[in-house]
């Protein structure tokens, strides 16, 4: 198990302007808007949880970012004051991950994890009711490193 600040929305569709929002909401809390005010460093990945087919008729999709929190701070970390921003505890998982280089968006996440799945072509193998998204790199790093995960099942 590890601590993460997490932050989450429902969508009806994906919306990059929330997507950033929902960043800078995480980029806040290490920025000092916690209850110690205390500046935290930034953590790889950024870890998104999309859950697709929920809501009214299901056409919603909860997406929750994760930041993770600092090792040294994993025990204590400071409160969020956004009331929309809080700690969560994420297990450990084991995951099929595909890897892929380039500046990633929604769509490509898509296709990823659709050949994600058509490369491990056994749904039994994995939890298909949600899927992981990982960054690794800045938003003005060139040579960028993105992920996306299906959680194994055991």
């Amino acid at each position: 198990m590890s601590q993460w600040v997490t932050t989450r929305d429902l969508m009806t569709s994906y919306d990059s302007h929330k997507n950033s929002q929902m960043f800078f909401k995480l980029f806040h809390y290490i920025s000092g808007n916690n209850t110690a005010g205390m500046k935290i460093p930034m953590t790889a990945p950024v870890v998104d949880i999309y859950t697709p087919g929920v809501g009214e008729n299901n056409q919603q999709t909860v997406m929750e970012m994760h930041f993770m929190i600092p090792h040294n701070m994993q025990p204590y970390p400071p409160a969020p004051t956004d009331p929309t921003v809080y700690i969560s505890m994420l297990p450990a998982l084991d995951v099929y991950v595909k890897s892929f280089g380039g500046f990633s968006d929604h769509m490509t996440n898509l296709v990823k994890i659709t050949e994600l799945k058509n490369e491990i072509n056994n749904s039994s193998l994995y939890y298909g009711d949600h899927f992981y998204t990982a960054g690794y790199d800045g938003p003005y790093s060139v040579n960028r490193h993105n992920e996306v995960w299906l959680a194994a099942k055991h």
